[in-house]
């Protein structure tokens, strides 16, 4: 049985650099949301203004049987 090759995740500094230098607000918007609060794309596109309180997120209809689910900013 052959062992299947560990994942390779991209350390911290490098996704900050990557958000850094996105010039697009849109797409820069985006990336932090991924990145600091462990969004899937799907889940980011569905968010409006009502979604925001501080750095807390609520978001709706997530994929789970839940009325909403929450996310939280990180830095």
């Amino acid at each position: 049985m052959s062992k299947l090759p560990r994942k390779r995740y991209i350390d911290k500094e490098t996704i900050d650099e990557m958000i850094f230098r996105t010039e697009n607000a849109r797409n820069r918007l985006i990336l932090e949301l991924q990145a600091r609060g462990g969004l899937r794309i799907g889940e980011v596109l569905k968010l409006t203004l009502k979604c925001v309180d501080g750095r807390k997120l609520i978001l709706e209809k997530p994929k789970r049987d839940r009325e909403y689910e929450g996310a939280f900013m990180q830095n």
